[in-house]
């Protein structure tokens, strides 16, 4: 009985190894798909698949804050400007220089006229802020040493330019050329006497060269002039005088004192201005812009120096 059963075991066993063996060794291969029918496909899976409902949000940036203008910051500024310019000058003071002998030596400080108020219609106040202005703490724009005719030094925030002969000399400063401008210097005599004169010199073709140019003068005794300097023409240059010596009343004569130098030139136009005071005007266009710088000539007193504490212009103004 048991030998039956192992028998039958035995045979289904064989029976199915058998049927295994029969099986395909390979897998079908499945039909191809034409190319209308992958569009059709690929068209049906886009359909299906989700949409948004709404459209995306569009961020806007929030307005910039501008902060008003102060409305009284330009009444501030114009008060103060208009303050110094009308402001009275300090009385000079006179003090005795401690010596041990009875010899003593007065030093006098030398200030505007306490007498004299710049009229309201002072370019210096109507201008604003220059275009360019040396305050003469260093020697940046200027040739210092000494030549034939002057010698320039500086000391105590001040340009010192000293007259070495009787003929006018000069110096120009290391700027750029300028054609329409106002031009002002600030200018103190030392000891000086009579025809001992200093002033401006101004659009100087040729810096290098300054053989050309104008020249706005004061002198120690109260007057001005104004000429034209041209070095080529003649044998030994020619000075063509357009204002000749003239006394003002705008000028603070004498050793010891203060102007302030000012010529505007516009196009033909050469006004002339002694401590904001305009005094005279002339019309000539022999040299229409250059260069500029101060000039002396020690008419009287030997080695007369004059002081100069400041250097400004404005460019484009109106008359």
């Amino acid at each position: 009985m048991r030998k039956s059963i192992l028998k039958t075991v035995l045979f289904v066993m064989i029976l199915s190894v058998l049927s295994a063996c029969t099986l395909p060794l390979t897998q079908a291969t499945p039909p191809a798909v034409s190319d209308e029918e992958m569009a059709t496909r690929v068209a049906k899976i886009l359909t299906e698949m989700p949409q948004p409902t709404q459209g995306l949000p569009t961020a806007e940036l929030p307005p910039l804050n501008t902060p008003e203008p102060d409305p009284t910051l330009a009444e501030e500024v114009v008060e103060t400007v208009t303050e110094a310019a009308t402001s009275q000058p300090e009385q000079p003071t006179v003090t005795q220089q401690p010596t041990a002998t009875s010899d003593a030596v007065p030093t006098v400080a030398v200030t505007a006229n306490p007498a004299f108020t710049p009229p309201a219609d002072d370019p210096r106040s109507k201008l604003g802020s220059p275009s360019w202005t040396d305050n003469m703490d260093k020697d940046t724009y200027w040739p210092t040493g000494e030549d034939k005719y002057t010698a320039i030094d500086f000391k105590d925030g001040q340009l010192r330019l000293t007259g070495l002969t009787t003929t006018d000399g000069w110096r120009l400063a290391a700027t750029e050329q300028i054609a329409n401008f106002y031009l002002e210097a600030t200018i103190s005599t030392g000891t000086c006497a009579g025809t001992d004169r200093y002033g401006l010199m101004y659009r100087v073709p040729v810096a290098r060269e300054a053989n050309k140019g104008y020249l706005l003068g004061v002198s120690c005794d109260g007057k001005y002039s104004l000429r034209e300097w041209d070095a080529t023409l003649g044998s030994k240059g020619t000075m063509t005088t357009h204002i000749n010596w003239t006394a003002s009343n705008a000028i603070q004569a004498g050793s010891n004192k203060m102007n302030k130098v000012g010529i505007m030139a516009v196009g033909d136009r050469m006004i002339i201005y002694i401590n904001g005071v305009m005094i005279n005007e002339v019309k000539d266009a022999t040299f229409p812009e250059g260069s500029f710088g101060l000039f002396v000539g020690a008419r009287e007193t030997t080695n007369f120096t004059i002081s100069v504490d400041e250097v400004s212009y404005w460019k484009n103004p109106t008359p």
